[in-house]
């Protein structure tokens, strides 16, 4: 009954954009056809008002569309240059550019992070790889208070990473000796970035990543931000009068590292591209970026889930740099991630022996199901 309600609430959308496809270029298997029906079923299914879609093959973007409103209220269609909050795919971003950091020399990866955020001095030892591998074990504690501003009025990444080394308990296990997927870890290393680098975490991500990579609708979003063509965020009510509402607010430069960051699905397809292609990294950083996180043992840091819950998440796929890598010898070797936070969901994966990817926005809050699978199928045929 609940799944029916949903269906007719992302049908009024529907109904109210025309189910807009917008395609820039169409790809010559047919592929646009079946990524329609794909993204339709993903609106009827899932209750968001919209859907953005992009496929990049070897450098080239061969389909981007959209689907449904990006804004209800102005009736405004969603279109390849519609901005969606990203989530968690922020992480690979935050990931690259600590990276980066240290490929020039300004960040000692292996080193505990006390080096550059002092206040960490006083609890357990923990590195930046482990933050990037999801084993520092720092606890994500939703209820903690706001941290100050500075000076200046700002909340830094370093006041939000101080916040979190205050908690009361901030360790859910001793570093290095277990996986537990955790925001903390990412907002942590955003203020990391910030403290080596001596600038704002916004300002470092734009000259490292954003500017070089020609990535101009990509940014460490801030509730502030004018942002001409930014889709609006919703939540589905459950009634069929009033299908959606507006997503809770979120202050979301407190996302930081773990989730900020605003983009569209053409320039995150790009990213993958640039990333993967090794126009960013050289290639033993690149590798570093790609390699399985491991324990301080030497174990896979998927051998030691705390949650055995995600082991059947998870299954093989082991979390490296803020991506989900397959194991060696995989057919189909994917390099995924996906995002969620209010009012919106994300994907970004790439299958690597055909370098082929995909990126796929919704501007409705994820629920349990992942809204893409039937977006996947489309372009490969995978779960």
């Amino acid at each position: 009954m609940a799944m029916s309600r949903r269906a007719a609430m992302a049908g009024g959308a529907l109904a109210m954009a025309g189910v807009a496809a917008r395609p820039l270029l169409a790809a010559p298997d047919g592929r646009a056809a079946a990524l329609d029906a794909a993204a339709k079923a993903a609106i009827d299914a899932h209750a968001c008002p919209c859907v953005q879609v992009a496929v990049g093959e070897r450098g080239a973007m061969t389909a981007s569309r959209g689907y449904g409103l990006a804004n209800i209220e102005t009736g405004t269609p969603v279109s390849p240059q519609s901005v969606f909050r990203i989530a968690s795919l922020t992480k690979q971003f935050t990931a690259a550019t600590a990276i980066a950091l240290s490929a020039r020399g300004m960040l000692a990866l292996d080193a505990p992070v006390s080096r550059h955020l002092p206040f960490m001095a006083k609890l357990k030892p923990v590195t930046a790889l482990e933050l990037m591998h999801q084993t520092a074990g720092l606890k994500s504690d939703e209820s903690i208070a706001s941290p100050a501003a500075d000076a200046s009025g700002v909340k830094t990444q370093v006041r939000l990473a101080q916040a979190i080394a205050e908690q009361p308990a901030p360790f859910d296990f001793d570093p290095g000796t277990a996986w537990l997927y955790s925001n903390a870890n990412y907002i942590l290393l955003g203020g990391l970035i910030e403290a080596a680098a001596g600038k704002p975490l916004a300002e470092v991500m734009a000259e490292i990543l954003f500017r070089p990579l020609g990535l101009t609708r990509t940014a460490l979003d801030h509730a502030e931000d004018v942002v001409p063509g930014r889709a609006s965020g919703y939540t589905p009510t459950g009634d069929n009068a009033r299908p959606f509402a507006n997503a809770a607010y979120i202050p979301i430069v407190e996302a930081g590292g773990a989730g900020a960051m605003r983009s569209t699905a053409e320039d995150l397809c790009r990213w993958h591209d640039a990333l993967l292609g090794g126009r960013l990294l050289d290639a033993k950083h690149l590798d570093l970026m790609l390699a399985p996180g491991r324990l301080r043992d030497g174990r896979l840091s998927g051998a030691n889930r705390l949650r055995k819950e995600d082991d059947a998440a998870y299954g093989d796929m082991q979390y490296a740099c803020g991506l989900l890598v397959s194991p060696p010898g995989d057919p189909r070797p994917l390099i995924t991630h996906y995002g969620g936070i209010n009012g919106f969901g994300s994907l970004l994966e790439t299958r690597t022996d055909t370098r082929t990817t995909i990126a796929a926005l919704c501007n409705g809050d994820m629920g349990p199901d992942l809204p893409f699978r039937a977006i996947r199928r489309a372009v490969w045929p995978v779960s």
